[in-house]
């Protein structure tokens, strides 16, 4: 049997840009028992940021804003407490915003993101797994350069055990290299592996306390030329809802 298919509009007025529509069709069809087919259309709208425009060292006030057409089109299996996702996806984006050799916002008149991503939740009694792995080729269709700081392979893995009140979990984070801007010059920014832990105690029905550690083994990476990222760090919280 098919699913209802989604259909959304919306219309955005913006002072610098003027109205924008954007929209979105789907449709899902499930053709076996546990198994689902779906495919989307949809375009975008991303007008620059303050900073893309008038930051003083790589700000651009000409920029134009990013209009994108996007395709999709996924299987998916559903049963017993597990979820398998594999989808395919085509993004075609005008004026793409990224920096250029002098890291100038600049405007690159249409740049194309495509590939594949396969996700993996499942229950084992008390036990939960995530798992995600993309691949995708972020290129400038005019020169076939690699799009600045996008990888074209990240992954993550992440598993919790519940302990009566208690929920205790790690994760494993993946991304390959990146090139720093749009130029065959570009400096290339390694790949990186990172492991996190996390953990969770209800006190009850409305009240929990969570604590994390980003970047247990306070690994060095950078995911910009020049600026390094946090190493070892822990955040607390407490959640009322």
């Amino acid at each position: 049997h098919s699913f209802p298919t989604r259909r959304s509009s919306d219309l955005d007025n913006y002072s610098d840009f003027g109205s924008v529509n954007t929209g979105l069709l789907g449709y899902g069809f499930a053709f076996a028992e546990s198994w689902r087919a779906s495919g989307s259309v949809s375009n975008a709208f991303k007008a620059p940021t303050f900073n893309d425009m008038y930051d003083p060292y790589s700000g651009n006030p000409n920029l134009k804003p990013e209009r994108s057409q996007n395709k999709e089109a996924g299987l998916h299996y559903a049963a017993n407490g597990h979820r398998v996702d594999a989808v395919y996806f085509d993004n075609r984006i005008t004026d793409f915003i990224e920096l250029d050799a002098s890291y100038v916002a600049i405007n690159t008149p249409l740049a194309e993101i495509s590939g594949q991503e396969l996700s993996y939740t499942g229950d084992f009694g008390t036990k939960h797994l995530k798992a995600n792995l993309t691949f995708q080729n972020p290129r400038d269709t005019t020169t076939g350069l690699v799009l600045a700081r996008r990888a074209k392979e990240f992954a993550s893995v992440a598993a919790s055990h519940d302990l009566g009140e208690w929920n205790m979990g790690a994760e494993l984070r993946y991304s390959g290299e990146r090139q720093d801007n749009n130029t065959a010059t570009s400096s290339t920014l390694p790949s990186y592996t990172l492991v996190n832990l996390t953990t969770r105690y209800t006190i009850d029905r409305h009240l929990d306390i969570s604590a994390r550690v980003d970047n247990l083994f306070n690994t060095s990476y950078s995911e910009a030329y020049g600026y390094n990222t946090l190493g070892r760090t822990l955040f607390v919280g407490l959640s009322y809802q």
